[in-house]
């Protein structure tokens, strides 16, 4: 029996129906990995202010993220043309409110982070310290051990940077 090319892809997709929330094994469970930040601010290691700072530094790097690279068309439509992105798409592509934190707060805190070092041996800039371990989820130990910082120096780098953000 000859399938349409719609028949085939609803099958693949699925509909509403199909959806279904499983839950996950405990091998996977075993392997999912705690937020840093939450972890720190669980432990007393951070405040709630420095928390808050570090969620929106995650939702701005997401914000211009999401906004360089194209969007798929795949679903938006039957024959409607994407529209041509300009040069300063990522910025069209945020919010408001994304758009005033990534000026306001997140462009003058990485011009000041990204010129200092945490770390002289290998020069490590403050702020891709930083980046590893709000935004990539890093473990505080191995960010340690990547750039050769003393136990405890991570977690004090992050605090000072969040506390500069906050400013």
């Amino acid at each position: 029996m000859a399938r349409g090319r719609k028949a085939r892809l609803k099958r693949v997709i699925g509909t509403a129906d199909d959806a279904r929330e499983v839950p996950p094994t405990p091998e996977t469970r075993a392997r999912l990995r705690h937020d840093v930040v939450l972890r720190l601010h669980a432990t007393g290691r951070l405040h709630a202010a420095h928390v808050a700072a570090a969620l929106e530094i995650r939702t701005v790097t997401e914000a211009v993220g999401r906004g360089m690279f194209p969007t798929s068309g795949f679903g938006m439509g039957g024959g409607v043309p994407l529209q041509r992105r300009t040069g300063r798409d990522f910025l069209d592509r945020m919010t408001a409110a994304e758009r005033l934190m990534w000026e306001r707060r997140y462009l003058p805190w990485t011009r000041t982070l990204a010129l200092q070092l945490a770390a002289a041996l290998p020069p490590v800039r403050w702020l891709q310290l930083v980046h590893d371990i709000v935004v990539d989820n890093a473990r505080m130990r191995d960010v340690e051990r990547r750039y050769g910082l003393r136990h405890g120096a991570a977690a004090d780098y992050l605090r000072q940077a969040l506390e500069i953000y906050g400013r």
